[in-house]
């Protein structure tokens, strides 16, 4: 590796049609930027010098050129693309308009490539040849995203909300017109999400690979134009308590599977016309991300607790354990324990406490990760403790490295990571049956965990905060509201303040997925709105707070944390405030993120410590 690029953040997207051509994102002086990689020589050259780095990133088929959206601090922008070995960067396709990124997808038999972009509160899908003039195929109302294009360019696959009559779309790109769809909520109350066609299929029927949820748990499924969907019965290998991601692998009808359960995540190669599965040799952890190249070797970025992610290349056709392409950056992998004392790579915390605490309630058992600090503070119990609350919700925290994690720990703090209600990794149950009570069933379980490691004589009342980067801080400002005794501190980054008012403002994707939440919009259920609100308990927070925000933030809007401030000064509530730059993304303005970091473990450590 040469030219000063840095770490992976994303695994390869190789040439589907040159296997000696490959695109990257690696951060590069602290931003993501894209890397061409010449596989023959094994060369990286930095593609891209977006002021505020760039995260999406494709390659054509053919390996002639790379693409990146280009977009604003506002998510608004561009697919540009750049020839393979260098070049100044054209538009992708002339004749797009700028909008927000809905999804990209490349034909390799025919060459073509189809976007969507979200203009206003539709969504548009252009087809063309790279560099070439595009013309629109179909364009619907709200949110919903390419996912596939299928051999020859016969047919485009758009996904919208998963559960809604719209989940998966089929459309004819010579006519516009709408073949087929598959709705969520079919019957069983469940969803359904597309993966990609079958990319070497040569039949005049398209395969487009499926998951479906059905009685409480997840299959691999696909769909083939004129017949519908092709499924294995319940209790199949092709069956899976907890939620799933795939793509097609191999020429057959073969999968290969990345399944997350209980923080942890594992690859299998499905075959779905057996309905069988064979687990591949990775490491326990988490596979951040995976791809397959055309010689059908697995490319994976994988992480544990207290180890940054690294590469690793897996030959699932021969067994073989995974590969590490670069040195491990912690050579120690023995005594693997959730309860034993461990150290970890440079750069995290040695001698640093891991463990998994389960805390049992009577809808289920909440599962938490939790780290305390090493070294002669390791007999300093009770630790002054910060809960890292996750975003989404519909995401979870896992056995992987986490920077935050380490820098608390490092200052003497117990840290915790909890996967409350609505989590994924724990099936469908735990992901949405709490009656859309939003935010307040999340509360519930932070606080029952709290109150486990008060009586476990980890945490103590008085010394125990909440900390959340966007959902995570909108967590963080309800509970300072509604839990005002239970939680002395607050540190939230990109928050929800005021519930409505963001609905209102943010993104169509986003309102997609508060509907859902909610079931329905401000005002079909406004009294769920109004209960999920941190405005609704402002007249209640007692403090102190740490807000840091951005002032263009598209998902999470800058006017409505200004109306959450303004109600905080006039209560005389001790706060601080710290406005950033880039947008919703903490990758586009890396040193104001850090700084404000920063700034937030030293609030937490004068409040904590100087707490009784």
């Amino acid at each position: 590796m040469s030219g000063g690029i840095g770490t992976a953040v994303h695994v390869p997207s190789f040439a589907a049609r040159d296997g000696r051509r490959a695109v990257e994102t690696r951060y590069v002086d602290g931003l993501p930027q894209i890397v061409a990689w010449d596989l023959t020589t094994g060369q990286r050259r930095q593609a891209t010098t977006a002021p505020l780095g760039v995260e999406t990133a494709a390659i054509e088929p053919d390996g002639h050129g790379l693409w990146w959206f280009d977009a604003a601090p506002g998510g608004q922008g561009r697919w540009l693309r750049g020839p393979f070995e260098g070049g100044h960067p054209r538009p992708a396709l002339d004749g797009v308009p700028a909008g927000r990124m809905h999804g990209l997808a490349f034909d390799p038999r025919s060459g073509l490539a189809a976007v969507g972009v979200g203009v206003a509160d539709r969504s548009r899908y252009y087809l063309g040849r790279p560099g070439e003039r595009a013309r629109l195929v179909a364009e619907e109302p709200g949110y919903a995203a390419v996912v596939g294009l299928a051999p020859g360019g016969r047919l485009l696959a758009t996904a919208g909300c998963p559960a809604g009559p719209a989940a998966v779309r089929l459309w004819s790109p010579a006519s516009g017109v709408l073949v087929d769809a598959i709705p969520g909520a079919a019957g069983d109350g469940g969803a359904r999400w597309a993966l990609g066609f079958r990319p070497n299929l040569t039949t005049a029927r398209p395969e487009l690979l499926l998951v479906l949820e059905r009685a409480g748990r997840y299959t691999l499924a696909f769909w083939r134009q004129g017949e519908g969907i092709h499924a294995h019965g319940p209790g199949s290998a092709l069956d899976f308590d907890t939620e799933i991601t795939a793509c097609w692998y191999g020429p057959g009808r073969t999968a290969l599977v990345q399944q997350d359960r209980a923080g942890r995540s594992r690859l299998l190669r499905a075959d779905l016309d057996r309905g069988t599965t064979t687990v591949l040799p990775t490491p326990e952890g988490t596979i951040i991300d995976f791809s397959c190249a055309p010689d059908r070797t697995v490319h994976c970025l994988w992480s544990r607790d207290g180890e940054p992610p690294r590469p690793l290349i897996c030959h699932p056709d021969s067994a073989e354990s995974a590969e590490h392409p670069e040195p491990p950056v912690h050579p120690d992998r023995s005594g693997r324990s959730t309860t034993a004392s461990r150290g970890t790579a440079p750069g995290g915390t040695t001698g640093s406490r891991r463990r998994e605490l389960w805390t049992r309630r009577p809808y289920g058992q909440i599962h938490s990760f939790v780290a305390t600090p090493p070294g002669r503070r390791a007999g300093h119990r009770p630790w002054p403790t910060v809960f890292l609350v996750h975003g989404g919700p519909h995401t979870h925290d896992r056995d992987a490295y986490d920077a935050r994690t380490e820098a608390l720990v490092r200052a003497g703090f117990a840290v915790v990571r909890t996967n409350y209600r609505g989590s994924t990794g724990y099936g469908p149950r735990w992901r949405d049956d709490f009656g859309h009570r939003v935010g307040l069933a999340q509360l519930e379980d932070l606080a029952a965990v709290r109150g486990h490691l008060i009586d476990a004589g980890v945490s103590e009342p008085g010394r125990t905060g909440l900390c959340g980067y966007s959902w995570g801080g909108y967590l963080t400002l309800l509970a300072m509201g509604v839990q005002p005794r239970l939680w002395d501190v607050g540190l939230a980054v990109a928050p929800v303040a005021d519930y409505t008012a963001a609905y209102r403002a943010t993104t169509p994707a986003l309102r997609k997925v508060d509907d859902r939440l909610f079931g329905g919009t401000p005002e079909q259920v406004p009294h769920r709105y109004r209960a999920a609100c941190p405005m609704t308990y402002v007249g209640r927070v007692r403090g102190p707070l740490f807000l840091a925000a951005s002032t263009d933030d598209e998902k999470c809007p800058p006017e409505q944390i200004e109306r959450y401030l303004a109600a905080l000064r006039c209560r005389d509530v001790p706060h601080r405030v710290r406005w950033l730059g880039g947008g919703h993304d903490v990758g586009r303005d890396p040193a104001g993120h850090a700084a404000a970091w920063a700034d937030m473990v030293r609030y937490a450590d004068d409040t904590l410590r100087a707490s009784p």
